[in-house]
């Protein structure tokens, strides 16, 4: 993923998003490339997904 479109993803994701809001209309590309580069962020640290809801994903925080 492009280092500006990153950004702007992780500034979003302050509050959690529904992948397919993510999708449409801030990765603006399909399910399944949305979901592969949001588990690679999951897998990087960068992002979880929301433990209140499924598919929602939001900035990971650090825990003190």
């Amino acid at each position: 993923m492009e280092e500006k479109k990153l950004s702007s993803l992780l500034s979003k994701l302050r509050q959690p998003l529904h992948i397919s809001y993510i999708s449409k209309y801030l990765i603006k590309e399909d399910m399944e490339t949305t979901q592969k580069q949001l588990d690679d962020l999951v897998e990087q640290g960068l992002i979880i997904e929301s433990p209140l809801a499924s598919k929602y994903y939001v900035v990971q925080t650090l825990q003190n």
